[in-house]
């Protein structure tokens, strides 16, 4: 790899950081052979019915039930939030389209630690279009992580999928327990709330992490999830150390069956991403 394209796949994957980091982006598909994946979605539904407070519930069947809800409402809004202590926090919101193979995404950023530059980014036939306002000239740099020799050339399995459910899924070899901690009231809606503890070994090992994140990682992990009256996931919360610092990530989501329209920006809307030799010290793009 010449030096080029890793400062260049260096600076694509902080921009990226916030999907990373909250978990947006999993790992490709979940070929864990789990026995609940053979099971009808009204039979996996089931589980998650007449449930009293400490109950558990098998994580495949949890996971296939979320799923079906999902699946079956098309689109979703989504807001995030992930606090980096001292570095500051990230926020965004945005549409997915689960109709779309794979799911795709149009998403706005606020990164207040790289002077509260907005980023926009679309997801779209399986390609990122991320625009950094004037450190992109403008224009959305156009990722392809199916290119090896693209800035995300080396980082397509971590894109295989960019939505909170695909994350769960993934997810699921490396959850213990899912129990049920009761119904909360969430901003007026009445949310059935459950708490996932994760083997961080496991997680590791899924999620193919390299080992100086494994190295971070803490002895266990706890998810909280919330799901409607039709088991979709409405909010997720969880507390985790991230370079150095506690972070916490809160993703939600809402409206769902809302049409949405998610499109690659116009053709002149987009370039390559430049090489880091041609960006200028101002901190934008050189011609």
């Amino acid at each position: 790899m010449t030096r080029s394209i890793a400062a260049r796949r260096t600076l694509a994957a902080a921009a990226l950081a916030p999907l990373l980091v909250a978990g947006l982006a999993a790992c490709g598909d979940d070929d864990s052979g789990s026995q609940a994946k053979e099971k009808e979605p009204a039979a996996a539904a089931a589980v998650l019915t007449g449930l009293q407070k400490g109950d558990e519930v098998d994580p495949g069947d949890f996971v296939d039930t979320i799923s079906d809800g999902v699946k079956a409402s098309t689109t979703a809004h989504m807001t995030m939030k992930v606090g980096l202590g001292s570095m500051g926090e990230m926020s965004g919101e945005g549409d997915l389209d689960y109709t779309a193979d794979p799911p795709e995404l149009a998403m706005t950023m606020d990164l207040p630690m790289a002077g509260s530059t907005k980023t926009d980014m679309r997801y779209v036939d399986g390609v990122f279009y991320m625009s950094l306002g004037d450190l992109s000239g403008g224009k959305f740099w156009k990722l392809d992580p199916s290119d090896p020799d693209s800035p995300l050339g080396d980082m397509g399995s971590m894109l295989d999928q960019v939505d909170p459910m695909g994350t769960l899924e993934k997810l699921e070899p490396a959850i213990d327990t899912v129990t049920y901690a009761g119904d909360d009231d969430v901003d007026g809606q009445s949310l059935d709330h459950y708490e996932l503890t994760v083997d961080p070994a496991d997680l590791a090992k899924t999620m193919d992490l390299p080992d100086e994140a494994k190295s971070q990682l803490p002895d266990t992990i706890t998810y909280d999830i919330w799901l409607d009256d039709e088991h979709r996931l409405s909010k997720m919360h969880m507390d985790l150390p991230v370079a150095g610092t506690e972070s916490s990530i809160d993703v939600t989501a809402s409206d769902w069956g809302k049409d949405v329209t998610i499109e690659a920006p116009p053709a002149d809307e987009v370039t390559e991403m430049p090489d880091m030799g041609s960006m200028m010290p101002g901190g934008t793009v050189a011609g």
